[in-house]
């Protein structure tokens, strides 16, 4: 496929159980847009991925990482090799509808789109600014979502993305290595810089989470302090308000106290945090505040 203008991308790690059960799905959802179909296994040495996705070329691109990079390297490299406008990102325990694809694609039409989150049941992702911190949360709908709404981000593991704009923000930041908040960054810079964030609800896939690749690879003491360490790199790199910054000051004793071992380990990453806050802040044109009221409670 030449010229597509539409990639899905999909990182692999020993996944090899759910593309057997998923990449059908995929197949169909992308013939009905004229999609290409990427895969970037992530050196997966547990389990026969790679064999199998050799049996796979003809319907996709497949590539190796020569060594494990993590999810968000992964993923960059994925949208590098893409060929299409837009790019899909799917987890391998994603399941596509048939149409899910061809109704993305007409969002893009407005050009201030950066992200178009898909539809798992799940609704969309708003945030707020509480306790000294920056916190992300579900937002539920209180009756059938028939029209898009502002979301906070656009998973990674389900979403679909304008790619200049993806290699504008620099994609996945891999500061957040090995995994999470890297989504929740991509999307909030996109709002800083004056994109959209899109949830639709006519994007429908099925997200097979009990089947995550982190949660039965990484211990729960493992992820958590990973997910609490990133929390603050993200406060350090993209919150700008006064008020909210003078407010993380005052609780960084609590933070040591409640989360010393999260903080140090941020601490270490403060110099190239502040490096990419100073890259970052030239293009921002939207205040914290002004993102925040999008999903005022």
């Amino acid at each position: 496929m030449k010229n597509p203008v539409l990639s899905v991308v999909i990182p692999s790690w020993n996944s090899e159980s759910q593309m057997k059960q998923n990449l059908s799905y995929v197949y169909k959802a992308a013939s009905r847009a004229g999609a290409e179909i990427v895969v970037v296994d992530d050196a997966s040495k547990f389990d026969s991925s790679w064999a199998y996705l050799k049996t796979q070329v003809g319907s996709l691109r497949a590539y190796r990482n020569s060594k494990n990079l993590g999810f968000s390297a992964t993923v960059n490299r994925g949208v590098k090799l893409a060929k299409g406008r837009i790019v899909i990102l799917l987890n391998t325990d994603v399941r596509p509808s048939v149409d899910c694809f061809v109704n993305c694609l007409q969002v893009f039409k407005d050009n201030d789109v950066f992200a178009v989150g898909f539809n798992s049941g799940e609704a969309w992702m708003g945030g707020e600014w509480k306790e000294g911190l920056f916190h992300h949360f579900k937002v539920e709908p209180t009756k059938k979502e028939k029209d898009l709404s502002p979301s906070l981000w656009a998973s990674g593991g389900q979403a679909a993305f304008d790619k200049q704009k993806w290699l504008a923000l620099g994609g996945m930041n891999l500061l957040y290595k090995p995994f999470y908040w890297e989504d929740t960054d991509l999307g909030y810079s996109a709002w800083k810089r004056g994109f959209k964030v899109v949830w639709s609800p006519k994007c429908r896939v099925v997200h097979d989470h009990q089947k995550s690749v982190i949660a039965n690879n990484f211990t729960k003491e493992f992820v958590l302090e990973t997910a609490q360490r990133n929390q603050f790199l993200f406060v350090w790199k993209n919150i700008s308000d006064p008020a909210y910054l003078m407010n993380h000051i005052l609780k960084i004793p609590s933070f040591l106290i409640h989360y010393p071992r999260p903080f140090i380990n941020a601490l270490f990453k403060l110099p190239e945090v502040l490096r990419q806050r100073a890259l970052h802040k030239k293009y921002w044109v939207r205040s914290d505040r002004e993102i925040l009221q999008l999903w005022e409670r």
